[in-house]
C-alpha cells in the first residue's frame, strides 16, 4: 500500500462533494454588490466634482459615500451581523439595484438624477442606517445576556471549586 494514497483519495471526495453544494449567499453577501457599490462611489465622486458644494445634492451624495465606504470596510462584519435580519436585506437590495441604476447614468443626466435617483438612493440609506442602529441595540442586548449567563457559569464553577 502506497503512504499517502487515502488522505489523497478522501480529500478528492470532499472537494467533489463541496464542488456538489450550491454556494447560497444572501443577496448582501454577494460580492457583486460590493463591487457595485464600489463603482457607485467613482461615480457619486466624479458628480461631486462638478456639484456646487453648498448645496444639498452635494451634502447626500456625501453622506451615500460615507455610508457606503463604511459598508465597504465592514462587509465581513456586516455578513455575520445582518445574516438573519431581512429588513437589513431588503435595505441592501434595494440600495444595489439603485447603484446600479447610477453606475449606468451618463454624466448630462446629472440633473435628472439630481431630483430622482439621489434623493432615493439617500432615503435607503437612511433607511439603512437606522436599521443598522436598531440591529446594533438588539446585538447589545443579546451581548449583555451572554455576559450575564457567562458570569453566572464563572460563579457557579467557583462555588463548585470551593465546595
Amino acid at each position: 500500500m502506497k503512504q499517502g494514497k487515502c488522505p489523497r483519495s478522501a480529500m478528492t471526495e470532499r472537494k467533489k462533494e463541496d464542488e456538489k453544494k450550491p454556494a447560497r449567499l444572501a443577496p448582501f453577501v454577494e460580492p457583486q454588490l460590493f463591487l457595485a457599490v464600489e463603482e457607485a462611489n467613482r461615480r457619486l465622486k466624479e458628480i461631486m466634482k462638478v456639484t456646487d458644494p453648498t448645496t444639498g445634492l452635494y451634502r447626500s451624495i456625501q453622506r451615500i459615500t460615507e455610508v457606503s465606504e463604511m459598508m465597504l470596510r465592514r462587509q465581513d462584519q456586516l455578513r455575520k451581523l445582518y445574516e438573519p435580519s431581512e429588513s437589513v436585506r431588503k435595505y441592501l437590495e434595494r440600495i444595489r439595484q439603485l447603484v446600479e441604476q447610477l453606475t449606468r447614468t451618463k454624466m448630462d443626466q446629472l440633473p435628472t438624477i439630481s431630483r430622482t435617483l439621489i434623493p432615493q438612493l439617500e432615503g435607503e440609506v437612511s433607511g439603512y442606517v437606522e436599521t443598522f442602529e436598531r440591529a446594533l441595540a438588539e446585538k447589545e442586548k443579546e451581548i449583555e445576556a451572554l455576559k450575564a449567563e457567562l458570569e453566572a457559569l464563572k460563579s457557579k464553577t467557583k462555588n463548585q471549586h470551593a465546595v
